[in-house]
């Protein structure tokens, strides 16, 4: 197999030059995602740097124990998200009490250059890059070691007030009072009936199947930087699309030795109160968990509770509850093919997991549907499943709807995933990376919003 095709060739080919500079990079603490830290270090080493890999997970401490024992030139943090986000802010805080300067890039799918500007930037006091991809954190490093660029570029990215003029004062703005409901939400609709309750377990036996649920976009465009219309490309048999393409075909059949997708998911009897969400056990008085969900504070006023119809007839609304994971052994087998050389393999296990559990999610969805009785209509196509053209939405804690992550633990309390292989960190994300959890809600109206909390990362 070849070490990497497509866009990525450039990047991944090994640089005949000397060592340019040294760079430690990092998931920060409580966060397990590591498929683009992964990227960027074989970018970087392909491309003439040194590179310390401290995995996931990582402490502050570790960090600056790390500086001290590698004397790097950079430091490249990596995160998910919004809480990710939030960690790099105490990060970068500790590792300017420790004395240390040298410049800092950040990254993550939940980060923002605002973000990055405004909150990391002052809290380090020193330069902090916001690299938005692989192949930008690449450049920002060439430019940092260029005595030509790295005077300009440490400027630009670095803070004034060298770190003091954090603030932790917060405005006020004046809001009008939020409704207990959100107007934009109907109310008078029929509650559909659920034909069973209990936990389902499953082992999802034909990857040729949940794969066909890929969105192309995600894994050749996203994970892989094919740039442009993939699918288009591939069937007008651009030599670049049709070379990505069969070298995942190889992993694939790889992967289809060992990848394991399993499936925990159940329906729930449930009632809303305001902003509360109730869940219940078949016919039950006494909730088996609530779930506080935030408004917003302006615009719709949406909240996800607006989606649980009342009770009708004595008869409870429902919801739908999963987690879905492909992660089984693939970080380990990922970090095998790295060190051994096969850079694409290694990416591309990884990139193949990620969305392999993201398309069993689509799946597990739609049957979702079929058993709440509003199976999609046969015409419909895999491209308007990906921009959710069906009756309803799921939403997953951690994004701009759900944001408090710490809400997962509630999740796991009535669906015990742990049984399919995923555990929840310290800081309440999924472990394996890929892995995929939701609620799932029926209702017609329902939209992708944000509370706000989301917004400033």
């Amino acid at each position: 197999m070849k070490a990497a095709v497509s866009h990525l060739e450039q990047f991944m080919e090994k640089a005949d030059t000397a060592k340019r500079g040294r760079v430690v990079l990092a998931t920060v603490k409580g966060d397990v995602h590591d498929i683009g830290k992964n990227l960027v270090e074989i970018i970087l080493k392909n491309n003439g740097y040194d590179v310390v890999n401290l995995g996931i997970k990582v402490p502050p401490e570790d960090l600056i124990k790390a500086y001290q024992q590698h004397k790097p030139d950079a430091i490249g943090l990596s995160g998910l998200l919004v809480k990710s986000a939030q960690q790099m802010v105490i990060t970068a805080n500790d590792l300017r009490d420790a004395g240390i300067q040298i410049p800092l890039l950040v990254g993550g799918a939940a980060l923002s250059a605002k973000f990055t500007q405004t909150k990391i930037a002052p809290s380090y006091g020193k330069a902090v890059c916001y690299a938005k991809d692989a192949m930008t954190g690449l450049r920002l490093m060439n430019e940092l070691m260029d005595p030509a660029t790295r005077e300009t570029v440490v400027r630009a990215h670095t803070a004034s007030g060298n770190g003091f003029g954090v603030t932790t004062t917060v405005k006020v703005a004046e809001i009008s009072a939020a409704p207990a409901r959100s107007p934009k939400v109907r109310a008078d609709l029929p509650i559909p009936p659920v034909h069973y309750l209990d936990r389902k377990i499953r082992l999802v036996p034909d990857l040729r199947e949940i794969w066909s649920y890929i969105n192309p976009f995600m894994l050749y465009g996203r994970h892989l930087g094919f740039r442009g219309d993939f699918e288009k490309r591939f069937t007008e048999r651009d030599r670049k699309a049709v070379e990505l393409f069969e070298s995942m075909e190889e992993v694939k059949n790889e992967a289809a030795e060992f990848m394991k997708v399993r499936a925990a998911w159940q329906f729930f009897e449930a009632e809303s109160e305001g902003d509360t969400l109730h869940l219940f056990a078949p016919g039950a008085a006494d909730p088996l968990h609530t779930f506080h969900f935030k408004r917003q504070r302006a615009g719709d006023f949406l909240c996800l509770s607006d989606y649980v119809l009342a009770p009708q007839n004595r008869q409870r609304d429902h919801l739908a509850l999963f987690v879905v994971t492909a992660g089984e052994g693939v970080r380990e087998r990922g970090e095998k093919a790295k060190n051994e050389g096969y850079y694409f393999k290694s990416h591309g296990l990884q990139a193949l997991a990620i969305e392999s559990a993201e398309a069993c999610a689509e799946w597990l969805h739609r049957r979702i549907r079929e058993d709440w009785g509003f199976p999609d209509p046969p015409e419909m196509t895999m491209a308007q499943r990906f921009t959710s053209r069906y009756r309803g939405k799921r939403y997953s804690f951690g994004y701009p709807a759900c944001p408090d992550l710490e809400d997962q633990s509630g999740l796991w309390k009535l669906l015990k995933p742990d049984e399919i292989g995923v555990q929840l960190t310290e800081g309440m994300m999924m472990d394996p990376e890929a892995s995929v959890s939701a609620l799932v809600f029926h209702h017609p109206d329902c939209t992708y919003f944000s509370v706000g909390d989301a917004s400033e990362a």
